[in-house]
């Protein structure tokens, strides 16, 4: 099941965005990670997605979407996000930083042990997972991808989001 034509057409009004102002500010891309999000973590599956704000070590007051499940609102992933002119090798560096400090703090907030993530600059992405137990750092489940709404991207978005439900104990339809 891919994407719907309305998200689809909003990364394509992205993408023509980003190629006539490649410094287009992150704020653009709220509303689509938000879809993104919402798409692959329903609300009728118990899932909630919020943005919220954390100061890490440099202080910048980042933005965050996370991924809660139930109730109890435990937290299951999260979605660091920087706009594409970030898109360099120091851009994917900081973003990894920003989310392993953010884990770090998200762990007293949930029951799971493991914490996925998705670093996401413009429309490319990459996912990884934390492990409570272990030091903090993220584990790379899937390399930068140039296109979140690509095929292949898509087939990696189910993958993360099958693993998150193995985790949580969600079963779809």
């Amino acid at each position: 099941m891919p994407y719907p034509q309305g998200g689809l057409i909003m990364a394509e009004n992205l993408m023509n965005l980003i190629a006539q102002k490649p410094d287009l500010p992150k704020s653009k891309f709220y509303m689509f990670w938000n879809g993104i999000l919402t798409f692959h973590f329903p609300l009728q599956l118990d899932y909630i997605v919020a943005l919220r704000s954390s100061t890490t070590g440099s202080n910048s007051m980042p933005k965050f979407y996370t991924v809660v499940q139930g109730g109890e609102m435990n937290v299951v992933l999260v979605l660091g996000f920087k706009k594409p002119a970030e898109d360099t090798p120091v851009g994917k560096e900081e973003i990894v930083e920003e989310l392993t400090s953010y884990i770090e703090e998200c762990f007293n907030e949930t029951k799971f042990s493991t914490i996925y993530a998705i670093g996401g600059i413009g429309l490319s992405f990459a996912a990884y997972k934390m492990e409570k137990s272990g030091p903090p750092e993220l584990q790379l489940i899937f390399d930068w991808s140039s296109n979140v709404v690509s095929d292949e991207s898509y087939g990696k978005m189910v993958q993360l989001t099958s693993m998150v439900d193995e985790m949580t104990g969600t079963v779809r339809d």
